[in-house]
């Protein structure tokens, strides 16, 4: 097996992201794998609506981002899967980023048919005791972004793995924070991949396809998957099937490992749903959020919305500190304010 070749990013406060070229020894095997294993489901059909916020198409629609999740808890959940989920130059780079183990637990594949800009995010994290396992990304979201579980949280590596070698594509992200510069990954992507600790390093998707022509109006419950022919099909209930060459197609896998946990003797217990909602409420009430006597429970759907609202506020891509220099220009000249 040939050696990766490594190189250092910039970073202050967080880890240093680290680029790998050389990723897989057969880029081309884990394409057809991703081609097998369609339809794909809208990134929307199953994020809360928060996540999602900033990537919305024209009209009505969704973008045009699609996603499957191919290894779960350490376990491929797909034939094939096992060979990204252990491979040894993400996981070297992933113990380097922390110096320290990994375990590898998560697969996920994007696909990303023309689009305009992805909002820009942190991945959902994992709390000891708290994961996307139990409960739901609308939860995890909100006690990251609460900043009262920290004691708990669970160091974790992302890498994102790319293959596209059309127009635009790029991956941008902020090492030194959004106060920081906006750095960028640009096409053609072949058979790299950076690793970072995506989960407090801010990320997005930048635009994808020909800027001329118009993105698709999609609804959450749109399909993609690729046909033996050739080429993929969006597929969405009442709306004309729409096509794409493979070339106009981004395939991205974000593949994930948790630090392996220490031995530390004062680590605080792991969460419970008890504990969860009682450090939340005792907050919420110090803050006037909350009323004194209000039940708080997970399984309410009215709770979860108001904890959610009282603590994540999605980062709006339109700034004037952020420079959107991955942007199609017509886009940034319409960048003077929030969304």
């Amino acid at each position: 097996m040939r050696e990766a070749v490594v190189h250092r990013a910039r970073a202050a406060g967080l880890a240093p992201p680290i680029r790998i070229d050389g990723v897989f020894d057969d880029p081309g095997v884990i394409r057809r794998l991703v081609q097998r294993n369609g339809p794909y489901p809208t990134m929307a059909s199953y994020l809360p609506v928060s996540a999602v916020q900033g990537q919305l198409a024209a009209g009505d629609g969704v973008s045009a981002h699609f996603r499957g999740t191919w290894a779960a808890g350490g376990h491929p959940l797909v034939d094939g899967a096992e060979v990204i989920l252990h491979n040894p130059r993400l996981l070297r780079a992933a113990s380097q980023l922390f110096d320290a183990e990994v375990i590898p637990n998560t697969v996920a594949v994007n696909i990303n048919a023309p689009m305009a800009a992805g909002g820009i995010h942190v991945d959902v994290p994992s709390f000891r005791g708290a994961d996307r396992d139990r409960y739901p990304m609308q939860l995890l979201q909100a006690m990251a972004a609460s900043g009262l579980f920290e004691d708990w949280r669970v160091a974790e590596a992302g890498a994102v793995w790319w293959n596209y070698q059309g127009p635009g594509g790029a991956y941008d992200y902020w090492p030194d924070g959004l106060d920081g510069p906006m750095r960028s990954e640009q096409p053609p992507f072949i058979n790299s991949a950076l690793v970072a600790d995506n989960n407090r390093m801010y990320h997005r998707i930048g635009w994808i396809g020909d800027l001329a022509a118009a993105s698709p109006i999609l609804s959450a419950a749109a399909q993609i998957s690729h046909h033996a022919d050739g080429g993929w099909i969006i597929s969405d209930s009442g709306r004309a099937p729409v096509r794409y060459d493979d070339r106009d197609i981004r395939i991205s896998i974000l593949w994930k490992a948790q630090v392996r946990p220490g031995l530390q003797s004062g680590a605080a217990a792991p969460l419970t749903s008890e504990l969860i909602t009682g450090i939340i409420s005792a907050d919420l009430i110090r803050r006037g959020v909350q009323a004194p006597g209000q039940a708080a429970s997970l399984s309410d759907q009215g709770w979860l919305d108001l904890m959610h609202s009282a603590y994540y506020v999605p980062v709006s891509a339109a700034t004037s500190r952020i420079s959107d220099t991955t942007d199609p220009p017509a886009d940034r000249a319409n960048r003077s304010g929030p969304k």
